[in-house]
C-alpha cells in the first residue's frame, strides 16, 4: 500500500515534533566554534581581514576568538549563539578538531582546537557539553541541553606513535579518519593520484583504534582504502559525511560496494549537503528553477542520496552529516585564492579545479545550519516513513556510537 504524501505544512509539523521528541545527531557538522552563529561584529572582522588579503583560516580564527570572548561576557551574544542551535533542533554534533595541514604540526593544532572548544563550552553556562559516550547524549537530550563529540578528519596527529591514539582518546576524540583527501602514512585519500589503499601501518592503526573504542571513519578515504579498512576492522566502520558516488560521480562519494560493506559490518554512513559532492558534474537542472547557479543543490538532491543509501545499505545504517550550511560563506564573498594556502606553500587540503569545490555554492533551504529541520521535512514529503526518518536523523548514529564508544 502506498503511503499518503504529507502536505508541506504536515511535513513541517511532523519534523518539528521529531526534533523535539528524539535525539537528533549531525554526524559531521560545521564547526560549532567558528562556523555557526554570526554576529554583525564577526562579519565586520571577516570583511576587514578579507580586504587585507587574509586567508580563510585566519578569518575563522579571528571570528572564533571574538565569539568566545563575547559569549563569556555578553548575555545577548550568548543567547544569539544558543538560539541558533535551538533552531536547528539538533541534540548533538560531531565536531572536527583537526582536518588538514602540515603533518608535523597536527598534534599541536588538535590540542589547541580542543582548548578553544572547551573555552566556548565553558562560556555557555552548561548548555553545551562534551559527550564521549551514549549516556551523555541521552542526558543532554533529557535535560534540554546540547552535546558535542570530537572527531579528527585526519590521522596525522598520531604521527609515528600509535600510543597517541590513547592520548587522543583521553582528549575526548571518539572518531578519526585515516586520511583527509591526500595520502598519509596510513592510507590513500580520495583525491590522491594513485589508489594504493591501506598501508600496513594503517592496518595497525585500525587495530589500535578498535582496542581503544574509537570509530574508524572513511569519509575522505579512497575507494581501495575504504575496502581495505572495512576488511581490517573488528568493529563497525562509519563514514560520517559522504555521498553516493553512483549519483554524483564525485570522488568524495563512496561506491556502492563500499557502502554495502559498511552496512554488512553493522556500520553507518551520513550524507553531506555540500553541493559539489552531491550534484553531478554537469548539474542536475533543478537549482536553476529557483534562479540559482547550476552549482547550487536542493533538499531533493540530498534526499536522493539518502534514499540511494537506504536502498543500498538498509534504513538502519544511514544518517546525515551535513558538513555545510556555514553563515560566514553567505556573508562574505570568497575567491579560490582565499581558500587555498598562501602562495608557495603546499595545498594540504587537496582540492583541484576538477573537484568543483565552491564555498559560495549552497543547498537551497539549508543555506545555514539552523535550517536543519527543513531536511527532515523534505524526507517526509518524499514519502519516507516517520520511523525511517527518526533513524536517519539520529538513531542510527546513536546505535553505532553506543556499540563502539560505550
Amino acid at each position: 500500500m502506498n503511503r499518503p504524501t504529507p502536505t508541506a505544512a504536515q511535513a513541517e509539523e511532523t519534523a518539528r515534533r521529531i526534533h523535539a521528541e528524539h535525539i537528533v545527531i549531525d554526524s559531521l557538522a560545521p564547526s560549532f566554534v567558528d562556523e555557526w552563529a554570526l554576529t554583525p561584529a564577526m562579519i565586520e572582522i571577516g570583511k576587514a581581514l578579507q580586504a587585507q588579503g587574509g586567508s580563510r583560516p585566519a578569518i575563522k580564527k579571528a571570528m572564533a576568538e571574538h565569539l568566545i570572548a563575547q559569549c563569556a561576557q555578553d548575555p545577548e551574544t550568548r543567547e544569539t549563539y544558543l538560539s541558533y542551535w535551538r533552531r536547528s533542533g539538533v541534540t548533538a554534533c560531531n565536531y572536527t578538531l583537526y582536518a588538514s595541514g602540515p603533518p608535523d604540526t597536527a598534534l599541536d593544532a588538535t590540542v589547541a582546537s580542543a582548548r578553544r572548544a572547551e573555552t566556548l563550552m565553558a562560556s555557555l553556562g552548561g548548555q553545551v557539553t562534551l559527550a564521549t559516550n551514549a549516556a551523555q547524549l541521552e542526558a543532554a537530550h533529557r535535560d534540554g541541553r546540547h552535546a558535542v563529540m570530537y572527531n579528527l578528519q585526519n590521522a596525522e596527529p598520531v604521527g609515528a606513535d600509535l600510543g597517541r591514539v590513547e592520548v587522543l582518546h583521553e582528549l575526548g576524540v571518539r572518531s578519526m579518519q585515516l586520511t583527509y583527501n591526500l595520502r598519509t602514512r596510513f592510507a590513500d585519500g580520495c583525491l590522491e593520484t594513485n589508489d594504493g589503499g591501506l598501508s600496513r601501518f594503517g592496518a595497525a592503526l585500525i587495530e589500535k583504534m578498535n582496542a581503544c573504542r574509537m570509530m574508524v571513519d572513511l569519509s575522505h578515504a579512497s575507494a581501495n582504502t575504504a575496502r581495505d579498512a572495512v576488511a581490517a576492522s573488528r568493529t563497525p566502520i562509519v563514514a560520517t559525511h559522504t555521498a553516493a558516488r553512483a549519483l554524483s560521480g564525485h570522488p568524495r562519494g563512496l561506491p556502492d560496494d563500499v557502502l554495502k560493506g559498511i552496512a554488512n559490518g553493522g556500520g553507518y554512513a551520513g550524507v553531506v549537503v555540500l553541493p559539489a559532492f552531491i550534484l553531478p558534474a554537469e548539474g542536475d537542472g533543478r537549482a536553476e528553477k529557483h534562479g540559482k547557479p547550476r552549482s547550487w543543490a536542493t533538499l531533493d538532491t540530498v534526499v536522493d542520496h539518502l534514499q540511494h543509501l537506504v536502498n543500498v545499505m538498509g534504513e538502519d545504517h544511514v544518517g546525515v552529516g551535513t558538513d555545510w550550511g556555514k553563515p560566514y560563506y553567505n556573508a562574505l564573498a570568497w575567491t579560490p585564492s582565499m581558500i587555498r594556502p598562501e602562495s608557495g606553500s603546499f595545498n594540504w587540503v587537496g582540492w583541484r579545479p576538477q573537484d568543483r569545490f565552491d564555498p559560495n555554492a549552497q543547498t537551497l533551504d539549508l543555506e545555514t545550519w539552523d535550517k536543519w529541520p527543513n531536511l527532515t521535512a523534505a524526507m517526509l514529503r518524499r514519502g519516507m516513513a516517520e520511523s525511517t526518518v527518526v533513524k536517519i536523523v539520529g538513531a542510527n548514529y546513536m546505535r553505532v556510537f553506543r556499540e563502539i564508544c560505550g
